[in-house]
């Protein structure tokens, strides 16, 4: 008795199980965008220099990470972590995001014990809205969609809702760019890099947020 499932191809899955040149394509693209992150982490570092009177010193010193991975939500995706860092009880990381067949996306991520530090956080709605930010109000800190149960836009956060949400314990911000805007990112990702930095200026006036050049790393996933 034959016990053999028959597994077939639609027809376009076959046209490329017999194709490399898509998965060539793919590469070549990924490895375009890791040069664009790196020339983006280029920019992100003269913004700090340029702007080093206002920054707090961990910022002189962090370091940047680009990595990628094939799977979020089943596709692949890059990613830049500058500055970025994590460990069990606190994260502060600025993550520049490529994901296939979605946008590129710039978000701040600020989560642990040192959130409790937090002020200004009504002059910061005011400047997240002129600047058309979406805020995170999802429960979980690791999903990156801008689907309406993750990413909302500041301009309909009331002042209830927008202390609601930074009385959790973690809180994040971010912008989005179409991928068919591949030329307009990388001024984009800048223009809004200075946006993140001037926002932690506003709602961390006295530097409470941002952890010390000894702050403990560590790895992590999406």
């Amino acid at each position: 008795m034959n016990t053999h499932v028959k597994i077939q191809l639609s027809k376009l899955e076959k046209e490329l199980v017999e194709s490399g040149e898509w998965i060539l394509t793919k590469q070549s693209i990924i490895n375009k965008v890791y040069q664009l992150f790196g020339g983006t982490l280029d920019a992100y570092k003269r913004i700090i220099v340029e702007e080093k009177e206002l920054m707090h010193p961990f910022f002189k010193t962090a370091n940047g990470k680009i990595s990628k991975g094939e799977n979020y939500e089943g596709l692949p995706y890059v990613i830049l972590d500058y500055p970025g860092l994590f460990s069990k009880e606190n994260i502060f990381a600025i993550r520049t995001m490529f994901w296939w067949g979605n946008f590129f996306s710039i978000s701040l991520h600020i989560s642990g014990k040192n959130l409790s530090g937090k002020t200004n956080f009504l002059t910061a709605l005011d400047y997240l809205q002129e600047n058309d930010f979406f805020i995170c109000v999802n429960e979980s800190e690791w999903e990156h969609s801008f689907e309406p149960s993750n990413y909302i836009s500041a301009a309909v956060i009331d002042e209830e809702k927008i202390y609601e949400i930074s009385n959790k314990n973690f809180f994040k911000i971010s912008k989005k760019i179409e991928l068919n805007k591949w030329d307009d990112a990388p001024e984009f990702l800048e223009k809004t890099f200075k946006e993140i930095m001037n926002f932690v200026t506003i709602s961390f006036p006295n530097g409470e947020i941002i952890p010390s050049p000894g702050f403990p790393k560590a790895g992590t996933d999406l």
